[in-house]
Order: C-alpha cells, then structure tokens, then sequence
C-alpha cells in the first residue's frame, strides 16, 4: 500500500493592489493608538462636543484619509523591473530574459491605442 504525497503549496499573493491594502491597514493600525493619545487630551482641554468620541473620530479619519491618498496615488505603478530598462534594450542584452515578449507586447498596446 502505497500513499502519495501532494506538494502543493499554498500562499498568498501580496502583490501590488492586495499589497497596497495590506500596508494602508498596518499603517492605520500602528498611527491611530498614537494620534488618539496626542488627540484625546486636545479635545477634553478645548471642552469639544462628543469629548473622546470626537477625539476618537478625528484620530481615525486623519490616517484613514491619508492611507485612501498613498493607496490612490501608487494605483498607476505597477512595480515591474522593465520601468527602469529602456525600450532600445529589449531586443539586445534582455532579450533572453523576455525582453523580445516585452517590447511585442507594449507594441501591441501602443497599436490599440492608436486605434481608438
């Protein structure tokens, strides 16, 4: 009687938006304990309305709001090595590395392009 093993090997794709997400969240995470201790005492000396939920509110919406900005503004890069190797290169010292499927396919893109 013979049994097989399975080699299957489960991860989790932590690659560029799931990455984002997970980065935002552990900022928020780590920042918020910190402002709402620098925020709560601010807020009961000014005698705000709502006292400590206000504090609570605001030390939350500050790092939530700047968490959706980074999250917004790295949506476009795609974080790929072939960013910093120029177009030119792709046929000659990166071709045995995918540089040939590369240029082809960013050729086909720039042809759709055109079409529209």
């Amino acid at each position: 009687m013979s049994t097989k093993r399975s080699n299957v090997t489960r991860s989790i794709d932590l690659s560029g938006r799931a990455l984002r997400i997970v980065a935002v969240g552990s900022f928020l995470l780590l920042v918020f304990p910190f402002l709402y201790v620098s925020v709560a005492p601010v807020v009961e000396a000014l005698n705000v309305p709502g006292g400590s939920l206000t504090a609570f509110v605001v030390s939350a919406a500050i790092p939530a709001a700047l968490g959706v900005v980074l999250v917004v503004r790295s949506r476009g890069d795609d974080g790929t090595v072939w960013d910093a190797i120029p177009e030119r290169q792709y046929g000659g010292r990166h071709a045995e590395s995918g540089g040939i499927a590369r240029q082809e396919q960013e050729r086909a893109l720039d042809r759709l392009k055109d079409e529209e």
